[in-house]
């Protein structure tokens, strides 16, 4: 008990690289360990099925989440329940690839899912910044995208995947379709007033600091967002390689 009110004081709170911050990521890398250690004992064929019920409760995880803040936060959309953030799609891409066996989606979800989960405990949202550590808030951002990256990353881990290095041009294709598909979501949500400030993934203005600075150089709608696009299409062929 000594040890976890140490661990966990409750004053704490979490924002960037501070203890709770790295609690975060402690508790994702063992999840992804203790996942990975039970699903390997699993018949191949079963662990399709593993991932996928898992992924199912990620969603749903998700979905009760996005209605609390609905509930909690007069500025949030209702739209923005839309699947329409990489996270959200990458989170029905798993459970598309597990029901599958699709290979090209398991590339995409290890490459992009687990990335965009990354960045997201990167560059967090400004609303959950210094929120405590068990609040719904905190619980529900960062547990669901450690748990996008365990479902995302045990493809490779369970042994269902196995790189292949062409699969980064799907993945690029992928990431492209996705972001003109979303600023056009964005674009007609804000023209017809369905939702004025409309701006999943960020296509219409940024989030984060480093967003910022990419509007700064280039404060033009979607166009900014591009470098990301980018980088993350060159991360996806980088993964691929270093896998073994």
């Amino acid at each position: 008990m000594k040890l976890w009110k140490k661990l966990f004081p409750k004053d704490l709170t979490v924002s960037l690289f501070n203890a709770g911050w790295w609690l975060h990521v402690i508790l994702t890398v063992l999840g992804l360990f203790l996942f990975t250690l039970y699903g390997n004992h699993l018949p191949i064929e079963e662990r399709l099925h593993y991932i996928f019920v898992t992924s199912v409760i990620e969603y749903i995880i998700l979905r009760l989440y996005k209605f609390y803040l609905i509930r909690v936060r007069d500025d949030y959309p209702y739209f923005d329940n839309l699947p329409c953030f990489l996270c959200n799609q990458s989170t029905i891409l798993c459970i598309i690839a597990s029901l599958t066996n699709n290979t090209h989606l398991m590339s995409f979800c290890i490459c992009v899912g687990s990335f965009g989960s990354i960045l997201a405990f990167l560059f967090p949202d400004k609303i959950i910044q210094n929120q405590p550590f068990f609040g719904v808030q905190t619980l529900g951002f960062y547990g669901y995208h450690g748990l996008l990256i365990i479902t995302c990353l045990s493809f490779y881990t369970l042994g269902l995947y196995r790189p292949v290095l062409t699969d980064g041009i799907w993945n690029t294709l992928l990431l492209f379709v996705h972001g003109v598909i979303t600023h056009i979501v964005n674009v007609t949500l804000i023209k017809t007033g369905l939702d004025p400030i409309a701006n999943y993934s960020f296509t219409i203005r940024p989030d984060n600091a480093f967003l910022e600075k990419l509007y700064h150089i280039c404060p033009r709608q979607f166009f900014y967002i591009l470098p990301v696009l980018l980088i993350s299409a060159a991360i996806s062929f980088v993964i691929l390689l270093l896998l073994p």
